[in-house]
């Protein structure tokens, strides 16, 4: 897999177009997770040129490339082994590969309409996968003032996320349980930027349906959720 990824470094840092001068940013996003990227030299905000998410040092959780601030061609994204999650082509939007769901990744779709068996359903999908696609949601929890008597190491958490027909996140809740605690936290969605708000929808027989995803986590001790 390491392999792979040097080739796709490779193969992205050709195409990158030199007409413009850019500069690299580095920065922080999580405890060993850092985000390399590219931007112009004459307007720091404006990403342009090969961006990169990496798990501690060798190990890409996204990879692709930005024009003038836009996501263009097909970028990838991987879970923190390094497994290939999803590929996505932003200049066709489509989404080209998705991994199967695994049963011990614990996510779940419930649907918002009684669903039978004779049913064709796709679930809700969120775009750069379902590791690094899910890492702002992790990032904007704010540990409850309450729980500060409570050992966060036997707190468990799932995350709730209601996606409509137009593939719009609707609704973010977070589910606390923890000895003698419990807590439904309602979350402001309006801290997340449109793209971590956008989803494929789920359809149902080839119709777009509001549909929840639920995702296990915990509240580490330093009151961080983690999957």
């Amino acid at each position: 897999m390491k392999t792979i990824y040097l080739i796709i470094t490779s193969l992205l840092v050709c195409s990158v177009s030199l007409a413009q001068e850019t500069i690299e940013r580095v920065s922080k996003l999580k405890k060993n997770v850092t985000e390399n990227y590219h931007v112009l030299l004459n307007n720091p905000n404006v990403k342009h040129g090969l961006y990169q998410v990496r798990f501690e040092k060798n190990k890409a959780l996204a990879s692709g490339l930005y024009a003038n601030n836009k996501r263009v061609g097909i970028w990838h994204f991987f879970d923190y082994k390094g497994n290939l999650m999803q590929n996505y082509n932003y200049d066709q939007n489509q989404l080209t590969f998705e991994a199967p769901d695994e049963p011990r990744s614990g996510f779940k779709y419930l649907f918002d309409k009684p669903v039978v068996s004779t049913d064709v359903v796709t679930k809700p999908v969120k775009i750069g996968g379902r590791y690094y696609g899910y890492l702002n949601y992790l990032l904007i929890f704010k540990k409850p003032s309450d729980i500060g008597y409570i050992d966060s190491q036997y707190t468990n958490a799932t995350i709730e996320l209601l996606i409509s027909p137009g593939g719009h996140l609707a609704d973010y809740t977070i589910h606390l349980i923890g000895d003698n605690y419990r807590n439904d936290l309602s979350v402001n969605i309006d801290l997340l930027s449109d793209e971590d708000k956008t989803f494929i929808p789920a359809t149902l027989n080839g119709d777009p349906v509001s549909a929840r995803i639920v995702i296990p986590c915990v509240m580490d001790r330093s009151g961080n959720l983690v999957f």
